[in-house]
């Protein structure tokens, strides 16, 4: 093993010093700088205090984002913002720039538990304002967002994307063969769609063909502290054919009565149940909010 190392030793002793001279540039690399637009993603704010729901609003977020091959640094800037329905107006602000903790070209993930609350136009500091626990998450891909922070430690603030997604192997869409769910929710008018892939109905001893992709539209929205609640009854949905699944007919025959689901986006996971053709679904899995699943991994289960 000694003569194994001192050989080793001699081999780096031969070896061109070129990396340590100091009349050698230090080469930068450019940083790649781009800005993604929240009011694209964005559909809504919930703001939480005391485990109530304190005020809901659209919003309009941006992440300024600056990487290089080694780290990312992301800064938030909000526009407009109330964190409570008593504001006369919203605030317009930025939260100092946070190193991301994972990223590459399509994602990016960042968390702080303080941040500077700055003036979007100066950068100088706000400090009638205090921002904790802050956490975010994007990916340009897929179209998913999710923040939450608090405000002076008393309102939580949650934003989502307005699309939802439920989890499918390494987070590809393209061409999955499990079952999956998307959720679109509009808060401006409280109403939601939801779209089901691959699924199929059994009432007594028969099964439905397996059905690609159906809607179940205007769904009754209430936000909670830990997401959102969706409610209906007597909803024909809608079955989607051709080859991109983009021909929608509706399906009177296959009317949705007691609908009832609900979003956790803490907790990174759904449940849906509702009756149908005489029989029921009733199922639950992981929602695609974060790069990582959350504590409670559901996303390979159904009931």
């Amino acid at each position: 093993m000694k003569k194994f190392l001192l050989s080793l030793a001699l081999v780096a002793m031969a070896l061109p010093f070129t990396s340590c001279t100091d009349d050698e540039p230090v080469i930068q690399e450019d940083p790649v700088k781009e800005t993604v637009q929240g009011k694209d993603l964005i559909s809504s704010t919930i703001t939480i205090a005391q485990n109530k729901v304190t005020y809901i609003e659209t919003a309009d977020y941006n992440f300024n984002i600056e990487r290089t091959s080694k780290e990312a640094i992301v800064s938030v800037v909000a526009n407009n913002v109330k964190f409570d329905s008593h504001m006369p107006y919203g605030v317009t602000f930025a939260m100092e720039s946070i190193k991301a903790t994972t990223f590459d070209e399509n994602t990016i993930e960042f968390a702080a538990s303080n941040v500077k609350f700055l003036d979007a136009s100066t950068g100088e500091e706000n400090t009638r304002y205090k921002l904790t626990d802050v956490r975010g998450y994007v990916d340009k891909a897929n179209g998913v967002y999710s923040l939450v922070y608090t405000v002076n430690e008393t309102w939580k603030v949650l934003v989502t994307s307005p699309t939802i997604l439920s989890r499918v192997l390494d987070n590809d869409y393209t061409a999955p063969t499990d079952i999956y769910y998307i959720y679109k929710i509009d808060v401006a008018t409280m109403k939601a769609e939801v779209f089901l892939h691959n699924i199929q109905f059994k009432v007594g001893g028969a099964s439905s063909p397996v059905l690609k992709k159906i809607s179940i539209p205007d769904l009754d929205v209430t936000a909670t502290a830990t997401g959102f609640e969706l409610r209906g009854d007597n909803i024909v949905p809608f079955n989607y054919s051709g080859t991109n699944l983009d021909q929608a007919t509706p399906m009177p025959p296959m009317v949705v009565t007691n609908f009832n689901g609900k979003i956790d986006i803490f907790e990174s996971m759904h449940t849906i149940y509702f009756n149908s053709m005489g029989g029921e679904w009733d199922g639950f899995s992981g929602l695609y909010l974060w790069r990582k699943k959350s504590a409670h991994d559901w996303s390979d289960y159904y009931l």
